[in-house]
């Protein structure tokens, strides 16, 4: 299931393909431990680009090797399949070599040509080799070039190096696998805010007040950047546990960040496919590095990826995120404790998210939300232009909030109030002794007419 083929390459278009090569060569670095900023691409695959799509230019005298063979290296890359002729061509259109490639020749790079349309086997690979050199035929400094040409069947091969492009590329060409995702917009929202308010707790160690955001997010790291480390990150919904996640791979915040092709990504309630300890068993057997993250992952979940992912031979770290109100550390794990945000901090939130919203309505929507930021953005998309919720109290910014620019339904309210008594709930189990039947008892509503309204609320809070 978590596999990559050279039919799979082969399915890409020209842009998506080339985006490809592109993250495969900013990996390739950062597994090295080199800046991916030293990989450059970009514009239209059809715009003029000189004979390379993307380039690796790292400094002088770096020793590297394998699919990144020079210091300074160049692709060209294409959907079609490259015979002798269309060598010949891309390389010297009108018969004049490309000055991309002399350049390349002149500080002894590589000049790789990426044809995704055929599988070559040994002898046609050979022949294109032939083909790229024919193409350096009188060219100062011919001889310190290196050639080479990957095919469908190669590029599989390097994606399959980089486990966490894994779930990415297949989706790229429509074979997304179920619930599992590589590094992204997990909590699709914008830029991580951070300020000072912003509280991280940590289980293990002593801090009365807590960590800044920052903090947090230094010591979070520091402990997955270690292969069999097990963290566990909870708090209430809607405060952004999720997105500090997310902020754990991004470069731009704080200084040594998680290398994001290291991260596999599934949401439970996505039902991912192979299951978590499915596929954490299977990178374990295949001796892979890579940091699963597990949201709204239970305690029982937990517990068993932390009994898998710390044994000898795994690989793995593990960072599972819960709405989870227990006292209790599970073993093994390191638990930390996210806090509300603060008005201040939800307030640049929706000065960015709504640009049109008043400083004033900003201001009362931060407050009423409590520093959940899921509450105050959906509060703040009930507000129509040139409408002001300011004035109004808590309660009447409660039935906003509910009832979403919808009519008043009873029924829904009621089941609302009844589900609130809870800190969670079985949505699956019909037993009579389940949560849904003894709510649904206190308001006179079966347990199929309160899950229907659970999942109309979903959205909301």
């Amino acid at each position: 299931m978590f596999e990559i083929t050279a039919d799979d390459i082969a399915r890409l278009g020209d842009e998506p393909l080339r985006a490809v090569v592109a993250r495969l060569c900013e990996a390739e670095v950062r597994r090295r431990g080199l800046g991916p900023a030293s990989v450059t691409w970009g514009g239209n695959q059809t715009a003029a680009d000189g004979g390379i799509d993307v380039r690796v230019a790292l400094p002088p005298g770096t020793i590297i090797d394998g699919f990144i063979p020079r210091a300074e290296t160049g692709f060209q890359v294409k959907k079609q399949d490259m015979p002798r002729a269309d060598i010949l061509e891309e390389m010297r259109p009108e018969g004049t070599i490309r000055p991309s490639i002399q350049s390349l020749a002149e500080v002894g790079g590589a000049y790789i040509i990426v044809g995704s349309a055929g599988s070559v086997a040994d002898a046609a690979l050979q022949a294109r080799r032939n083909a790229m050199k024919e193409g350096m035929a009188g060219v100062v400094h011919a001889d310190a070039l290196a050639l080479d040409f990957y095919d469908r069947t190669r590029i599989a091969t390097w994606v399959r190096s980089h486990e966490g492009l894994i779930p990415w590329v297949r989706a790229l060409v429509g074979r997304a696998i179920p619930g599992w995702q590589s590094y992204g917009p997990w909590a699709h929202t914008g830029e991580y805010l951070l300020d000072d308010k912003l509280r991280v707790h940590p289980s293990k160690r002593e801090t009365p007040d807590g960590l800044s955001a920052l903090a947090g997010i230094r010591l979070l790291r520091d402990e997955l950047r270690q292969e069999r480390r097990v963290v566990r990150l909870v708090g209430l919904s809607g405060v952004g546990k999720t997105h500090l996640v997310q902020a754990l791979f991004d470069a731009g915040i704080g200084m040594q960040s998680l290398n994001p092709d290291l991260a596999i990504y599934t949401n439970i309630n996505d039902g991912p496919d192979p299951t978590p300890v499915g596929l954490a068993s299977d990178l374990i057997a295949a001796g892979v590095r890579a940091i699963l993250v597990i949201d709204n992952c239970s305690s029982d979940l937990h517990q068993r990826l932390s009994e898998i992912c710390r044994g000898a031979k795994s690989r793995l770290s593990v960072l599972t995120i819960e709405y989870d109100i227990r006292e209790d550390v599970p073993e093994g794990t390191e638990v930390f404790t996210l806090d509300s945000s603060s008005p201040e901090l939800i307030e640049r939130l929706l000065r960015e998210r709504f640009p049109a919203l008043s400083q004033v309505d900003s201001r009362a929507i931060a407050e009423f939300s409590g520093g959940n930021a899921r509450i105050a953005i959906a509060l703040a998309g009930t507000i129509a232009r040139n409408e002001t919720v300011a004035g109004l109290t808590d309660d009447q910014l409660f039935q906003r909030l509910f009832l979403q620019r919808h009519a008043p339904d009873p029924a829904l309210f009621l089941a609302a109030q009844a589900c609130s008594l809870v800190y969670s709930l079985d949505g699956e189990d019909d037993d009579e002794r389940a949560e849904l039947a003894l709510l649904g008892n206190l308001i006179g509503q079966d347990p199929a007419e309160v899950y229907r309204h659970v999942a109309e609320c979903n959205g909301v809070t």
